[in-house]
């Protein structure tokens, strides 16, 4: 008798900010490896963030080995992609890079964010997006101003999940839900603009060829395979961007379902028919062909929460203990405001010199107090946000949460009373990497995208509005704006645009 087949499993492959993540999914839907390896962000001056582009392929490698010994003899049919979006990594003529990969939370380029909405103020509705300074195309203007001589070297520009497709496969390609965010990509035509790349001096062959996110794009080659484990020629399909990845996993295809990534960042992510007005969202491509992916960021959200416990916390504060001291502290004792803008802010109002602040502090706040209104704060951005989307004409009925801070019930429960709508956590452990999976799945003929992201995602309990809650987080989120407004007006220490007057 011949040997049993082994059976069917996907992997999902996802280059966060903090970490490598690594899944198996069999054909059920059920999880059966789960690897993470860490990453390091660098921030050699203010406003920077940075990470070793090398490092996501020796972190996705060790994650991979890891997660395929943890699963045992599955035969992995087909891996997906997905990562951070917007990292800037740019490659000499050995696919070498030639400096730190530029992340999305860099906010370094906002004078060459003037410079674009100067010369092409039309951006925002040529391009679905503001220039902010995380986006492809500032760093890149910085990056030539600061450093011509190396990029005249570049020979490609590539993302954070294709440097590990890259490394993975020996190909280069990207796909529409990250092309279409670059500020360089037409629309109408679903591929780089010719235009707009002669318009920012950059090299159209410099760019990878677009694909779809479910289509395969390339397969594992030889040095992939001894890296990783896995087999050569193993189908690797395009992939999505973290957001639109976070949207897969949270099965938020439409339908009123609204996906919210509560990781190092907070992401609104909805599906939409049409392409809205640029501003607080973001539009890119969508998945679902021919559909777009409208998209709200809140820069800082777990990171936010871990900073709060780093600067006010004995030994650091792990997030289990910042969020147990939230819980705790009384939120009605006296009214404290926080505004989450540690690097800059994309939504609900794009400002990349915006600073964070706490208003309203006395002498019986403690660091449980602290840590609740950075919990609200970051929450009021995200209902903002979602309100946003409702004027945009995007319908918004419930919301499905993933990543790490879905975990906790206070953030579902808050959330779910700022934003008046009910909040489901949807695979918090798993993610991105999930819809990389799903994605791969599709890409390999396990069956239609709408009916394997409804068998394999799995929801947890809902929890719903409270009406005293919605009530305190309605008059926080007055004084909210306000105080946003004011600092706006007065500026910050070290904000080139706008200095305080004399009384």
């Amino acid at each position: 008798m011949p040997p049993a087949r082994p059976p069917d499993a996907w992997l999902g492959l996802d280059v966060g900010t903090s970490a490598v993540k690594a899944l198996l999914v069999d054909a059920e839907g059920a999880v059966r490896g789960e690897a993470v390896a860490p990453l390091t962000l660098c921030v050699p001056e203010p406003l920077a963030a940075e990470q070793d582009a090398e490092a996501w392929w020796r972190a996705a490698a060790t994650a991979v080995r890891a997660c395929r010994v943890q699963a045992g003899g599955l035969a992995v049919r087909g891996v997906g992609l997905t990562g951070q979006k917007h990292a800037l990594v740019a490659l000499d003529d050995a696919d070498r890079p030639l400096a730190p990969a530029v992340l999305w939370a860099d906010g370094r380029a906002f004078a060459e964010c003037d410079e674009v909405r100067n010369v092409f103020p039309a951006i925002g509705r040529r391009t679905g997006a503001l220039p902010l300074p995380g986006f492809l195309v500032p760093k890149w203007l910085r990056f030539l101003r600061e450093d011509p001589a190396r990029a005249a070297r570049v020979r490609r520009l590539v993302f954070a999940k294709d440097f590990v497709r890259l490394k993975l496969t020996g190909g280069w390609a990207t796909e529409r839900t990250e092309a279409s965010a670059s500020q360089v990509y037409d629309f109408r035509s679903n591929a780089w603009s010719p235009t707009l790349l002669r318009f920012y001096d950059i090299p159209a062959e410099a760019l990878a060829p677009v694909g779809g996110s479910t289509e395969v794009l390339g397969a594992v080659g030889a040095a992939g395979a001894r890296a990783t484990g896995l087999d050569p020629g193993t189908p690797v399909v395009g992939g999505a961007g973290d957001n639109e990845a976070g949207a897969v996993a949270c099965g938020a295809l439409g339908r009123g379902r609204v996906a919210i990534t509560l990781g190092t960042s907070g992401t609104v992510v909805a599906y939409s028919r049409v392409r809205g007005a640029a501003g607080g969202l973001s539009w890119c491509r969508h998945v679902l062909p021919g559909g777009y992916a409208a998209t709200g960021t809140v820069l800082s959200a777990g990171r936010a929460l871990r900073w709060v416990g780093e600067a006010a916390f004995p030994a650091g504060g792990d997030e289990a203990a910042v969020v147990a001291a939230a819980e705790a502290a009384d939120p009605t004792a006296a009214p404290l405001v926080f505004l989450p803008a540690l690097v800059g802010e994309r939504s609900p109002v794009p400002d990349p010199l915006a600073t964070a602040c706490f208003v309203g502090l006395r002498p019986s706040h403690g660091r449980g107090h602290l840590a609740r209104a950075v919990l609200d704060g970051v929450t009021l951005a995200l209902a903002e946000t979602i309100t946003l989307l409702r004027a945009a004409g995007v319908e918004a009925r419930t919301l499905r949460v993933t990543s790490g801070g879905a975990a906790s019930g206070l953030w579902r429960r808050t959330l779910a009373s700022a934003a008046q709508l009910p909040v489901t956590a949807v695979s918090e452990r798993l993610g991105p990497a999930l819809g990389a999976a799903i994605l791969a799945a599709v890409g390999t003929g396990a069956g239609p995208l709408e009916d394997l992201a409804e068998a394999w995602v799995r929801p947890g309990a809902e929890d719903l509005p409270d009406r005293a809650e919605s009530e305190r987080l309605a008059a926080l989120a007055v004084y909210a704006r306000a105080v946003r407004t004011a600092l706006r007006g007065v500026g910050a220490p070290g904000d080139p645009r706008r200095r305080p007057r004399e009384p």
